[in-house]
C-alpha cells in the first residue's frame, strides 16, 4: 500500500496532504511510515519526496510497471496541493467516455512576442486597451505569418526550422503564460487516429477542447494581464505554430479554447465573472473565438452527480464572463 502512495508523488503531483489522498480514494494511513523511513518529508501538513524518496519512487514505479518521474518539492507546495485538488475535483465530476482526459499541472505556454506590464494592456476610461497590438514585433508576426483556412491548411505551412530561424533572426524569445491546470479534452479520440500529428504541436492541442484553469490574483489588473497573454498564445498558435488547426479540428468540428479563472469560494467566482464581464466583448477582442469563464472549487466539490461530458459540467456550474462572438 505504501508503494502505491509513493508513486503518486510524480512530476504532476509532487505534493499531497492526507485529505487529498483520501479524496483520491487512497488510504493515507501509510504516510507516517513513509516519513519515518525517510521517503517523505512533512512540512505544514504537506508531504513531498526526499532525495531518498525519489529513488524509492523509481523502484516502486518499476516494480508496479508504471510510468512517470518523481516529483521535486516545488517552491510553492501549497499551490501545488491546490492544483492537485482541482484536478481531482474536475476529474471526479465528469466521465468523458469515448474521450481521453489529459491534465498538465503548472504548465507554461509559450507565446510571441514576450511582452510585459503596460506592453500587454492599459486602462483607458475604465476599459482595458490591448496595447500589445501596438508592439512592432506583434505587427511583424501578423504580417509575416498568416492564419490558414481549413481548405489551405497543411502541417508544413510553418516548419520548425522556419520558426526557429525566424525567431533567431528577430532576436525573439517566447513569453510564458503559466497555467495552474491545463485540461486537454481529446473528445471522440477514435475518430482522429488517422491524423499523423503536427511537428509544432508539442502540447498535442490539435483535436482537443482546451480549458486553461488559472487561480486569479487579488488585483483585476493581473487577471487582465493573464487574459492578454491568453490572446497572444492563441495568436501564436493560429499564425506561427499550427495555423488552420486551432479552431477547427481535422474532422472540421469546432475546437474551443477557454480561460477559466478558478476561485476557492462560489461567491468569489460569481463576483469575478461580474467584474470581468463588465468589459464585454473587449475580453475576447483580437482573440475570438475564445471564451473567459470563472468557476469555484466549492462548486466542483458540491457536484453530487457525475456528469457524462465536460460540456454538461462547466456550463452548469461555471460563470461566463464573455462568450465567443459569433
Amino acid at each position: 500500500m505504501s508503494e502505491i502512495i509513493l508513486t503518486m508523488f510524480d512530476e504532476q503531483n509532487p505534493c499531497w496532504t492526507a485529505e487529498l489522498l483520501e479524496l483520491a480514494g487512497e488510504d493515507a494511513s501509510g504516510l507516517d511510515e513513509l516519513v519515518s523511513s525517510g521517503s517523505l518529508e512533512l512540512f505544514d501538513g504537506i508531504y513531498s519526496l526526499t532525495e531518498r524518496g525519489k529513488t524509492d519512487f523509481e523502484r516502486a514505479r518499476d516494480e508496479l510497471f508504471l510510468e512517470g518521474l518523481p516529483g521535486a518539492k516545488p517552491t510553492d507546495p501549497a499551490r501545488s496541493v491546490k492544483r492537485t485538488k482541482l484536478r481531482l475535483l474536475l476529474d471526479n465530476a465528469h466521465l468523458q467516455r469515448w474521450g481521453i482526459k489529459v491534465y498538465h499541472a503548472g504548465q507554461d505556454l509559450d507565446f510571441y512576442p514576450d511582452l510585459k506590464g503596460e506592453e500587454l494592456f492599459s486602462f483607458r476610461k475604465g476599459t482595458p486597451e490591448w496595447s500589445y497590438t501596438d508592439s512592432p514585433l506583434y505587427k511583424k508576426i501578423n504580417k509575416e505569418f498568416k492564419p490558414a483556412l481549413i481548405e489551405g491548411r497543411r502541417t508544413d505551412l510553418v516548419t520548425p526550422e522556419r520558426l526557429s530561424s525566424w525567431c533567431e533572426e528577430n532576436s525573439m524569445e517566447p513569453g510564458r503564460l503559466n497555467i495552474d491546470l491545463l485540461y486537454l479534452c481529446h473528445y471522440d479520440f477514435m475518430q482522429y487516429r488517422d491524423f499523423g500529428g503536427h511537428p509544432n504541436d508539442r502540447m498535442k492541442v490539435i483535436n482537443t477542447d482546451r480549458f486553461l484553469f488559472i487561480f486569479p490574483e487579488k488585483e483585476i489588473e493581473k487577471d487582465l494581464a493573464s487574459v492578454a497573454k491568453f490572446h497572444l498564445w492563441l495568436n501564436t498558435l493560429r499564425r506561427m505554430m499550427i495555423p488552420g488547426y486551432v479552431d477547427r479540428d481535422t474532422q472540421e468540428q469546432d475546437s474551443v479554447s477557454w480561460l477559466v479563472f478558478t476561485t476557492e469560494r462560489e461567491d468569489e467566482a460569481a463576483e469575478l465573472a461580474e467584474e470581468l464581464g463588465k468589459f464585454g466583448e473587449k475580453l475576447v477582442e483580437n482573440a475570438n473565438p475564445c471564451e473567459i469563464w470563472t468557476v469555484s472549487m466549492e462548486a466542483l466539490e458540491n457536484v453530487k452527480e457525475k456528469r457524462e461530458l465536460i460540456w454538461e459540467l462547466l456550463p452548469d456550474i461555471a460563470h461566463p464572463a464573455q462568450r465567443t462572438i459569433i
